[in-house]
């Protein structure tokens, strides 16, 4: 079976023609008597690894150069 003929049949089997749009999706409605259950992969806020560490140091980098700036300059 190939993956176009299984998507025509998955299509199908949730009631979609093939042409048909795909309803809008909705936000979760989560309340305390009802919380949102998610793993530590979906919870993650963001990356990690070298990208942020590059950011981090760069960003350090520049606040230490900004400081020497304003300590030259206010003598």
């Amino acid at each position: 079976m190939s993956t176009e003929t299984e998507d025509r049949a998955k299509a199908q089997a949730e009631g979609q023609a093939g042409g048909d749009k795909v309803p809008p999706m909705r936000a979760d409605d989560h309340s305390n008597a009802d919380p949102a259950e998610e793993t530590p992969v979906e919870a993650r806020q963001g990356f990690l690894g070298a990208p942020v560490l590059m950011v981090l140091i760069g960003s350090l980098a520049l606040a230490v150069v900004a400081w020497i700036a304003v300590e030259l300059l206010t003598y």
